[in-house]
C-alpha cells in the first residue's frame, strides 16, 4: 500500500502536530493514504508560509500501516527508518 508524507527540501518531515521535525519515527509523521488531502494540507502551510519548499513523498506502509521511510544518511548509505538492519 502507498501513502503520502511531506517534506521539506532541508530532509525535515512534518509531524501529526504539524510540525517541521528532523529526528522522526514511524509513528509520529504526518501521512494519509490519499494524495489529495496530503496537497490540501501542502497548500494550507503553503498559505502560512509563503516561502516554504515541501513536496510530497510517496511511501510504501508497513503492516501497520505506518510509513517506512527511506533517508539518505550521511555516508551515502540508504537507511531504513523503522527496519531493523540486517546482521550479515
Amino acid at each position: 500500500m502507498k501513502i503520502y508524507i511531506l517534506q521539506k527540501h532541508d530532509k525535515t518531515t512534518l509531524n501529526s502536530d504539524l510540525e517541521w521535525i528532523s529526528d522522526i519515527k514511524p509513528s509520529d509523521v504526518f501521512y494519509t493514504p490519499h494524495r489529495d488531502i496530503a496537497l490540501n494540507q501542502l497548500i494550507e502551510l503553503n498559505a502560512k508560509n509563503i516561502d516554504l519548499r515541501a513536496d510530497i513523498i510517496e511511501c510504501d506502509a508497513d503492516a501497520k500501516g505506518r510509513p517506512v521511510l527511506l533517508l539518505e544518511a550521511g555516508n551515502t548509505e540508504q537507511i531504513a527508518i523503522g527496519v531493523q538492519p540486517n546482521a550479515a
